[in-house]
């Protein structure tokens, strides 16, 4: 149930995809950019977990920078971080994350500098976080229960939990977790919403969290719009010039004359590793015919350099930082995605996922 927060759509497990801008909602929003309450404090998080496993990562959702939570004998945990803000954290097993069988499984919860969050239960990979129950300090009052009606929403597409539950506890800041399931499943009640919040906790210490779920859910509404849409055949590849690993720029026109496959990848997603070895063996196979541009997004210098050289990847590399146009512009949508382009720089394949039909497309563009 935790999974239904402000990170729309993240209910199915790790998110690998991309994010967008903020939204103003009428005027029982705050006003974005107005000055809020300085937030800055210590999050902790404990909690006792029946099928923990050795280790839980954990990710702010707005940087994806992992840090290892130990789980003790008995499924007890501790987490302490730093926050200058409200935001999101997942915590997942590691074999959810590289995309290996088994039972990992993933929850989302909101961390809030200055308080105190504690969770006990089960985790079942199929229901993320669905036997988990709440408690803590000021802000996880009735959290559970605001949980339980974020997911009703989600699965139904209806406000009328969420729309009650607010009723219920207009000065309750868990309320404030409901602006996002409403504006991504149900955005013609939002504004319905946001008027039941008792005007302390509209404007309150929270103020910029809410717009921050406001921007969130107009981002996964958008990038539902544009599931399924690719860069249209014939197109002409938008240029664009990023750094090599040497730090030198590189410019995608420069690489016209040979077929081009851009890969879009990162050192954490782990199905963008587990399919190097094949894409090593077609390399191997036809580097006199095409170039690889690997294309590393959501990535830090660092672990973009790294995961090059441990995984040994022979082709061109360039980093794409965050804030870049490029994935934007090439309409990606999820990780791995890769874009074959013809000897003038025009598209002739999207291909999402790790799938054997880009590897059949080679083989018969080679033949």
């Amino acid at each position: 149930m935790a999974a239904i927060l402000t990170l729309c759509g993240a209910e199915s497990g790790f998110a690998q995809d991309v994010k967008g801008e903020r939204l103003r909602v009428g005027e029982h929003s705050s006003k974005i950019g107005a000055p809020s309450p300085r937030m800055a404090g210590r999050w902790t998080f404990v909690g006792q977990l029946t099928n923990p496993g050795d280790t839980l990562w954990a990710f702010a959702t707005d940087n994806l920078k992992e840090q290892n939570v130990l789980v003790r004998d008995g499924g007890t945990f501790q987490f302490t971080t730093e926050l200058e803000e409200a935001k999101e954290y997942y915590f997942l097993t590691p074999s959810l994350i590289r995309g290996e069988g088994g039972g990992g499984y993933s929850f989302l919860v909101t961390a809030v500098p200055g308080e105190v969050l504690q969770a006990d239960g089960f985790c079942d990979k199929d229901k993320p976080a669905e036997g988990l129950t709440y408690s803590g300090t000021s802000f996880y009052q009735y959290y559970t229960e605001a949980i339980i009606a974020g997911k009703q929403v989600a699965d139904s597409g209806d406000a009328q939990a969420a729309i009650n539950f607010v009723k219920a506890h207009p000065d309750c800041e868990s309320s404030l977790t409901l602006v996002g399931a409403v504006g991504c499943y149900a955005p013609d009640r939002l504004e319905e919403l946001l008027a039941l919040l008792s005007p302390d906790i509209r404007s309150g210490r929270l103020s910029a969290y809410i717009d921050k779920q406001i921007a969130d859910a107009k981002a996964y509404r958008q990038q539902k719009e544009m599931e399924g849409k690719t860069l249209p055949m014939g197109s002409m590849a938008p240029d664009f010039t990023l750094n090599d690993l040497n730090g030198q720029p590189l410019t995608l026109s420069s690489l016209r004359g040979k077929i081009v496959v851009l890969d879009f990848w990162g050192s954490w997603c782990g199905w963008c590793i587990k399919g190097f070895p094949e894409m090593k063996k077609y390399y191997e196979k036809y580097k006199d015919r095409m170039e690889i541009l690997g294309m590393d997004c959501n990535d830090t210098d660092a672990k973009w350099k790294k995961a090059v050289a441990d995984n040994q990847l022979p082709w061109l590399h360039v980093f794409v930082p965050r804030g870049s146009t490029v994935p934007t512009d090439y309409l990606i949508q999820a990780f791995p995605t890769k874009i074959i382009l013809d000897t003038d720089g025009k598209v002739l394949m999207t291909i999402v996922g790790e799938a054997p039909k880009f590897y059949e497309v080679l083989d018969e563009m080679f033949k």
